[in-house]
């Protein structure tokens, strides 16, 4: 009975020559076996992979004749792929060359690098032979690229790699004239990138030849739409094969020009004649002779082109998105962008919205006014790519062009009214805010929240039935009832606001993708410019972000039972929506503000909710938000806007100023400790701040008992002042005493604890309160503040205060008090 060879496991050594051998025995055909199963050869490839059977590096604990047994299934494997290339059926020989760029992949580094001239010349000759069938020069394309992928690995065959890179281009420039099959020019793109980006120099001779063949082929009528984009991929990348400026810059000025020249037949009759031309002579350098537009001397017209507009708006959106690669790509040496250029052509395609000149007789009939509007849709959105491209290459730099693109954005917000447009818009200003800043912010707020209230509007929701959401999860009443009331106030907005900039009204059906977008745009506007506070819009766009985020989630959170009885219904887009409403929101809790945050409770609630009852996508970023939100909550230094400074005033106060920001109030620290918080119990211990007793013996000796009682101490105060004079009673009077507006009611968080008879009496608006070194200046002082003060009314409720901070006095300072004129009643 024979023996049975064991394994130890699936990755013993001794099975990949089996494993290997077995393959070529059922798999792989040979000169006699005739090819039956052209799916097997993906199971081959797959467990080639897997269990790595061309490696040949066994370990070290295998003997020589494992690894004689290796190398010989190896070798075994090469000679068969070998054969099979050579083969004349063209299914066999398209086996071998498939399997033989796999080798190229998986085999060692001994046995690439003795054998991959004979693999090379053996892949190249099917694409010099014309005898060779389509299949076979496709996949000879793919091998040589992965045949190069591996060479260029290696350091000390740079010469002869770009030597046998430079063997390929005129066939396949060659191939290029010759056949126009599209997965064969896929291949040749292919393999052309790959040359490019690993050895460039093998283009230096053959560089023009290229660049015709490629153009050539986006001017040519039959090239499909998906191979315009490839080529023009393939175009931006070629300047790399040079690697100087100014072969960049011809490129990008050819193109420049090429896209002009087509847009002056495209255009005609719907813009001035002289347009087009002054456009083309900006594209010259000043005392140099124009270059000819890419494609030669008409830039690749030809007279099929002139009557169809559909293939001149595929080839100027090819060049586009070719100016686009190029503006967006490394590049390893200084290019200069012709950004006026860019800008003078975006600017001229944007103009162009289909409707005749007044000024202008009419050139063309109705019926080609049809097919230009027709295609002037896929021409806005390529220019917009290209602008946006234009950004994000110069970034900061485009600072000399600011104003240019903020008055064509607004201008063309104002008539844009597709949503695919007006996305792109939204993702060229994100853009534009990310890379300029808050100057750009302060430029763009107002359109932005302009525009957005109309996207945002919450009338309908397209996508999604209204209707669904009859049992809203948050229990809130109040605020669902503010959210309710907050809808119809938004509605009315946006009404107005699609009057304002001209925006058709039909965009209460705006799709989700839309409203996604301009949620983006807001959430970057808070981030970047949410410091600006300004009440012309940040007031607006938090009530907006809040009625947006609670009708989004209000009784359809993104689960897998929300759509339950909604089968036609897309969960992505909703789970989408949801989390562009709630990042919004969160954006406006959390960005900088002059006040707190208006709608804490809300949000808080909201977030609380979704984290409970959303999805995992949705419930992490809810969880993500409470988060954030817990500093808000929470804060672990108390603010430091509570007084105002005047040490640019009164330069000898700084000392004390610094002191007075840095103190805790005592009547929140009170209520803190009560309420059982570690940490208000260790500032409490740790702060270095006067008890009350040794504060009111400080203020006895300074003032009389009847200011005392009235005196005003929190963060609607003037800031304290200590004077260090001898003789300047006259500036107690004059300089120092400040008059400041007081609201007509003082709130009771700024107030201390006064007795029950204060509580009763009108309360008195002090002004700065200033105490000499000498006697008799107490009432000059007294004297001046009645005079001065302004007469306010006192709740009879007291609270503790939210933002009071009490100043640290010592026995030297003085007290002095004053009503800020930012209290809100």
């Amino acid at each position: 009975m024979a023996s049975f060879e064991r394994f130890d496991d699936m990755c013993d050594f001794r099975l990949k020559p089996k494993i290997l051998r077995n393959l070529l025995s059922e798999y792989v055909p040979n000169e006699k076996q005739p090819l039956t199963n052209f799916l097997s050869l993906s199971k081959v490839v797959s467990t080639i992979s897997t269990h790595k059977l061309l490696s040949e590096s066994p370990p070290a604990s295998i003997d020589q004749k494992l690894h004689a047994n290796s190398k010989s299934a190896v070798d075994d494997w090469v000679a068969r792929l070998l054969a099979l290339i050579s083969s004349d059926m063209p299914d066999k020989s398209w086996v071998g060359i498939c399997l033989i760029g796999v080798t190229c992949q998986e085999c060692s580094s001994d046995r690439f690098f003795r054998s991959y001239s004979v693999w090379f010349n053996s892949l190249l000759s099917h694409l010099k032979n014309p005898a060779s069938s389509r299949i076979v020069r496709v996949a000879s394309c793919t091998s040589i690229s992965d045949l190069l992928t591996r060479l260029s690995r290696f350091s000390n065959t740079k010469k002869d790699a770009v030597s046998h890179a430079s063997k390929v281009i005129l066939p396949i420039i060659k191939l290029l004239d010759e056949d126009s099959s599209e997965a064969l020019l896929e291949g040749i793109v292919h393999l052309l990138s790959t040359i490019v980006l690993l050895f460039p120099a093998a283009f230096h001779s053959n560089y023009d030849k290229v660049e015709a063949a490629i153009a050539s082929k986006i001017f040519s009528s039959k090239t499909s739409s998906n191979m315009l984009k490839k080529f023009a991929r393939f175009l931006a990348l070629l300047p790399k094969a040079k690697g100087d400026g100014g072969t960049w810059s011809l490129m990008m000025q050819k193109l420049l020009i090429s896209i002009n020249v087509h847009l002056n037949n495209f255009f005609q009759g719907l813009e001035e004649e002289t347009k087009g031309t002054k456009a083309i002579q900006r594209l010259t350098p000043p005392g140099k002779d124009s270059p000819l537009p890419l494609g030669g001397q008409n830039g690749g017209l030809d007279d099929a082109a002139w009557n169809s507009e559909q293939l001149i708006v595929s080839r100027v959106s090819a060049l586009m998105f070719c100016s686009s690669t190029m503006l967006t790509s490394p590049y390893k040496s200084k290019i200069n962008i012709p950004v006026g250029s860019l800008l003078s052509l975006v600017e001229r395609v944007l103009v162009v919205n289909g409707s005749l000149p007044r000024g202008m007789s009419p050139f063309m009939t109705g019926i080609q006014q049809e097919l230009v509007c027709a295609e002037l849709p896929d021409l806005h959105s390529s220019a917009l790519e290209l602008l946006r491209a234009t950004i994000k290459s110069i970034r900061s730099q485009l600072l000399p062009y600011a104003a240019s693109v903020v008055r064509l954005l607004s201008s063309y917000f104002r008539k844009c009214s597709l949503p695919e447009l007006r996305i792109k818009l939204y993702s060229i200003t994100t853009t534009l805010l990310k890379s300029m800043g808050i100057g750009m912010a302060m430029q763009l707020a107002q359109e932005v929240v302009t525009n957005a209230s109309v996207d945002l509007d919450q009338k309908s929701l397209e996508g999604f039935d209204a209707a669904s959401s009859k049992n809203p999860s948050l229990t809130n009443g109040a605020l669902l009832q503010a959210c309710s009331k907050k809808r119809k106030h938004s509605g009315v907005e946006a009404e107005n606001s699609a009057v304002e900039v001209g925006v058709p009204r039909n965009h209460s059906r705006s799709p989700i993708s839309l409203k996604i977008a301009s949620l983006e745009a807001l959430e970057t506007l808070l981030t970047i410019g949410g410091a600006l506070g300004s009440d012309s819009w940040r007031e607006r766009v938090d009530n907006l972000l809040l009625t947006t985020a609670t009708n989004a989630c209000e009784g359809r959170w993104a689960n897998a039972e929300t759509y339950q009885c909604l089968p036609n219904k897309s969960t992505t887009d909703l789970v989408e929506f949801q989390l562009a409403a709630l990042r919004a929101f969160s954006a406006s809790l959390v960005s900088p503000s002059r006040v707190r945050p208006a709608f804490l409770a809300e949000g808080l609630e909201l977030f609380r909710t979704g984290k409970l009852q959303a999805g995992m996508e949705v419930a992490g970023f809810c969880a993500h938000a409470l988060m954030s939100l817990e500093v808000v909550i929470h804060p672990r230094a108390l603010p430091l806007d509570g007084l105002p400074s005047l040490g640019n005033r009164f330069p000898e106060s700084n000392s004390l100023a610094s002191q007075k920001h840095n103190t805790p109030n005592l009547n929140k620290l009170n209520v803190i400790a009560h309420d059982g918080d570690d940490l208000g119990n260790r500032w409490l211990a740790n702060a270095d701040v006067p008890s009350n007793n040794v504060i009111q013996r400080t203020l006895d000796t300074t003032l009389p008992l009847q200011e005392t009682k009235r005196l005003k101490v929190g963060n609607d105060l003037a800031t304290v002042v200590s004077l260090g004079v001898e003789d300047h009673t006259d500036m107690v009077a004059s300089e120092n005493v400040q008059q400041a507006d007081v609201p007509e009611k003082v709130p009771e968080e700024s107030l201390g604890q006064v007795s029950d008879k204060d509580a009763m009496a009108p309360k008195d608006g002090y002004q700065e309160v200033e105490s000499g070194t000498r006697d008799g200046e107490d009432l000059a002082v007294k004297d001046s503040l009645m005079v001065e003060a302004s007469i306010g009314e006192k709740k009879e409720s007291f609270g503790e205060s939210d933002d009071d901070s009490i100043p640290s006095l010592q026995e030297s300072d003085f007290l002095s008090s004053d009503s800020d004129s930012d209290i809100e009643s």
